[in-house]
């Protein structure tokens, strides 16, 4: 099987670890997964996404649409600290 080898800064590293986390994902996979989905899917609206390339933040079924999305917005604010981005709300 062919390998890539791609050198992250630590914030980086630390930004892309903390997101495959929460997705649920070995590092390997969520690296696959998003660069696929932005190369070959989000560029055509026409073709819809094949589940193996679909990632997706985890969060639990028993919450409110409101808590979800504050649950996202944080971890999304987690990452944007790591990488020394403003924060969103």
């Amino acid at each position: 099987m062919p390998s890539l080898f791609v050198e992250f800064t630590e914030t980086k590293s630390e930004a892309i670890r903390i997101c495959a986390d929460m997705c649920r994902e070995n590092l390997s996979d969520i690296i696959h997964k998003i660069q696929i989905q932005e190369i070959a899917f989000m560029k055509s609206r026409i073709i819809k996404n094949p589940k193996s390339y679909t990632y997706n933040m985890r969060i639990s079924d028993d919450v409110t649409d409101e808590e979800e999305y504050r649950i996202i917005e944080a971890n999304n604010n987690k990452i944007r600290k790591i990488l020394g981005w403003k924060q969103i709300s």
